[in-house]
């Protein structure tokens, strides 16, 4: 029986585009709306360069009463000032590579290209869904120290002995998190949580589902809110317990674009390979922006290049620029 080689089904337009679709498709940030394609971020990065800014404009003060209407010719109105600001993101330039003896029991499926672009697909997905999940855990470390935390609930400790009811995650506690968003806290619509917690609701019998708009999947909801299920969500070891970071976020929360990468994937052929016997590499790369709306990265990445996660996730990445109530995000910490 003849073998499928990596060459056989390789195609680079068709391959491409069957990751993009795939990475969109696996993606779950992307499905619940959290990480939204932003035109104005695509134009902007459009320019080359690794860093850029989007300006803007502060929402107007409702604090100021409106001026009163009177008939007097020499009264006034004094003309209210609108601030502005500026979010400043980074790029960043990613790569991967296999080998085809890691790809051979794909091979052996019926439609092979199928199950190499699934693979990749997903693989790029979760490579995404983290970048995503750890810059929001910087703009939490940020808004710790700097902030005062004015976007975390926590009912989490580190105290020795049993964890107790109002230490895990419940109703109350989530919607205290939403509340650090006050009267725009109806913007957020889907919660990310570590399959810890997760299991937490499912045993208070708090976890709804809906179906997809096609029918073809149940999705579950919590409080109304959509949920993601994903293990990348922090859980941190202390001295005695394991805090559990679960994010609430609004739609459009992440803007994304301008994925620039010049060959998105390439083929290698090393026929001296396994001594004469051969060897394909198959090449993927993405790029783009991945941003937290509200916030400008104010640090290089050690490379000069793109952010490590390690580096998203950390505190002096990030500065906020938007108000707290225009931020569509809120953090909650828990015992599980």
């Amino acid at each position: 029986m003849a073998t499928t080689q990596l060459s056989d089904v390789y195609v680079p337009v068709p391959f491409n585009q069957a990751v993009d679709q795939a990475a969109i498709e696996l993606n779950a940030f992307i499905q619940s709306g959290v990480m939204t394609n932003d035109p104005v971020i695509a134009a902007t990065a459009s320019v080359g360069g690794w860093i850029g800014e989007l300006p803007h404009y502060n929402s107007l003060s409702t604090a100021t009463e409106p001026n009163y209407s009177s008939d007097d010719p020499a009264s006034f109105s004094a003309p209210q000032n609108i601030g502005s600001g500026t979010q400043i993101y980074r790029k960043h330039k990613l790569n991967n590579s296999w080998s085809t003896m890691d790809l051979t029991r794909a091979l052996a499926l019926a439609d092979p290209l199928d199950a190499i672009t699934r693979m990749v697909g997903q693989y790029w997905a979760t490579q995404e869904e983290k970048r995503v999940i750890q810059s929001a855990m910087g703009v939490l470390t940020d808004n710790v120290a700097s902030n005062s935390g004015d976007m975390l609930h926590t009912v989490a400790t580190d105290d020795a002995g049993a964890i107790t009811a109002a230490e895990l995650v419940s109703a109350d506690a989530v919607l205290d998190a939403s509340q650090t968003l006050g009267d725009h806290k109806m913007a957020i619509d889907v919660i990310a949580m570590h399959s810890v917690v997760y299991t937490n609701l499912q045993k208070q019998n708090l976890i709804a589902y809906i179906p997809n708009a096609r029918g073809e999947v149940n999705i579950p909801t919590y409080l109304g809110y959509r949920v993601v299920v994903d293990d990348s969500m922090p859980a941190v070891a202390g001295t005695n317990r394991i805090t559990y970071t679960t994010i609430l976020f609004g739609t459009g929360a992440f803007g994304s674009g301008g994925d620039d990468t010049v060959v998105a994937s390439e083929m290698e052929r090393k026929p001296d390979s396994g001594d004469g016997g051969g060897e394909d590499i198959l090449y993927t790369r993405r790029g783009g922006i991945i941003h937290p709306m509200g916030l400008a990265v104010v640090t290089a990445p050690a490379t000069g290049t793109s952010y490590t996660l390690a580096e998203l996730a950390a505190a002096a990445t990030w500065n906020r620029v938007y108000e707290r109530k225009n931020i569509n995000l809120a953090f909650l910490q828990t015992n599980g």
